[in-house]
């Protein structure tokens, strides 16, 4: 009995030394797992904030200040403000030979409204932020401070991120779509049996292109309505972007049907507004490789009488998009310059700073917004190839036409960044390119070949044409031939 009872504790001893070591297999198993998916979606997503801030946050008082100067002061920047009846003095982040040459350049062309906003890459800081009006011809940066423009085809970055970075979508994906390229029918974006009017094109010519059908039929295919919202959101909606102006917020909203989604998606709409400064911010997200730095207009507060500095702005950053969606992002960009939308304002570019800058943008246009009017956006980056140099500059231009066009918003970032590269922060231009991954001739090989791709069916309607001119002739002939020979 005595043996048995031995037997029967070392099979017991046995048997939980196995259910000891499977129980911690299966946790060091599974947190291997978490940690593993955890660092994948950190990737994926990438929500992490930096906050490098080495003072106490801006108190309510000094907040409520500020706010109250900014929105009674349009015309030009408030210089202090009294806060518990003390005088304070503003110190801004601006340059002002930058800001002085924007000023001059609005003012010379005098469109009904125009802005524009210049954000430095590497520290976020605001370097200019203009806005004028033409009718008058006089500096209104309430223009610029506001959030009541349409953000028009801007949005299409935010849409080409998430399909790209959550979606099975490349930059080579080939999308059908049939009529304007420009508007945006139910009927453009329903999935009925392909016919020879129909064309294709790859999604990074549609986005350089700017075309609405396909980034449409794209959304609602691909992503919903809370991905995009939650995407925007990311990179900066429906919250504060500027800590010391948390009253400047752009607003995108949700979509309850599949029409509404692909209007949201393609910027076809006037209810997404945005401000001039959260333009550039966006460029600026993907020159900092899907890193999101907040952008700072006011870069310090002091003490009027001792000079003793209040509080100082310090960095924060997000991380937004994963590197290579960035990246991808960065090629389609560079796109729009080479061969879509702005092509024709930076053909006229010196070739010297072609050579030495990486540039890429985003256009768009929508009639709509406060004020009233055609909008003209073009948000930009341009990166000096020489990585020594620093990151470069991001850039947003909106020009509001009421009766007619006074000049292109690309044609004016064009001056913008030959004038900051010449004067203020000068780069050494050169005939020879610098080395890329991709440069701007290849990508243009690669415009040509799509978008001869996509015309195959443009080609087949010619070509019936033909034929059916050639059997009319044919057949007037004939009836000419019978006219001739026959006798009354």
């Amino acid at each position: 009995m005595v043996l048995n009872m031995d037997k029967f504790k070392k099979k017991n001893s046995k048997f939980a030394l196995v259910l000891t070591a499977t129980c911690l297999s299966v946790f060091i198993g599974g947190s291997a797992i978490n940690i593993f998916q955890g660092k994948f979606s950190q990737k994926l997503n990438a929500a992490e904030v930096k906050d490098h801030s080495n003072s106490s946050p801006m108190d309510s008082a000094l907040k409520l200040s500020i706010d109250k100067a900014f929105k009674q002061s349009t015309t030009e920047w408030p210089a202090t403000i009294d806060v518990d009846k003390k005088k304070m003095k503003i110190e801004y982040a601006f340059d002002d030979q930058l800001d002085s040459y924007i000023k001059k350049l609005l003012k010379s062309y005098r469109s009904d409204y125009a802005t524009v906003a210049v954000i430095d890459n590497e520290t976020g800081e605001v370097l200019a932020a203009v806005g004028v009006e033409g009718k008058t011809n006089s500096i209104d940066n309430g223009l610029v401070l506001s959030s009541t423009h349409p953000s028009a085809s801007l949005i299409k970055m935010i849409t080409a991120a998430e399909l790209i970075q959550n979606a099975k979508v490349t930059r080579e994906t080939e999308f059908e779509f049939r009529g304007r390229s420009t508007t945006l029918f139910k009927y453009q974006l329903s999935d009925t049996k392909a016919n020879r009017w129909d064309k294709a094109q790859s999604f990074e010519t549609a986005f350089a292109k700017s075309n609405n059908v396909i980034f449409g039929k794209a959304a609602i295919q691909h992503m919903s309505s809370d991905k995009l919202i939650k995407m925007a959101e990311n990179f900066g909606f429906n919250q504060p972007i500027i800590q010391e102006l948390d009253f400047l917020q752009s607003h995108i909203g949700a979509s309850h049907d599949d029409y509404r989604l692909a209007e949201l998606a393609s910027g076809f709409n006037d209810e997404t507004v945005i401000s001039p400064i959260h333009g550039a911010m966006l460029a600026s997200i993907v020159a900092n490789n899907g890193i999101m730095k907040n952008p700072k207009v006011i870069a310090k507060i002091s003490d009027a009488s001792s000079g003793e500095t209040v509080w100082e702005n310090t960095a924060i950053e997000k991380r937004v998009l994963a590197l290579e969606t960035a990246k991808e992002m960065q090629e389609m960009m560079a796109m729009t310059i080479d061969g879509g939308t702005a092509r024709k304002s930076f053909k006229k570019m010196n070739t010297g700073y072609k050579n030495a800058l990486d540039i890429g943008g985003k256009t768009g246009s929508i009639t709509g917004g406060k004020p009233f009017g055609k909008r003209d956006w073009f948000s930009a980056y341009a990166i000096p190839r020489d990585q020594e140099r620093g990151k470069g500059i991001s850039i947003s231009v909106m020009n509001v036409n009421v009766k007619r066009w006074h000049v292109k918003s690309t044609m004016l970032a064009k001056n913008i960044i030959e004038y900051y590269y010449n004067n203020v922060r000068p780069v050494p231009i050169t005939m020879v390119k610098m080395p890329k991954t991709l440069s701007s001739n290849t990508r243009k090989k690669r415009v040509y070949k799509r978008s001869v791709a996509s015309s195959r069916s443009k080609k087949r309607q010619v070509s019936t044409v033909q034929r059916k001119k050639k059997s009319t002739k044919k057949e007037i002939g004939r009836r000419n031939e019978r006219k001739s020979n026959t006798t009354i």
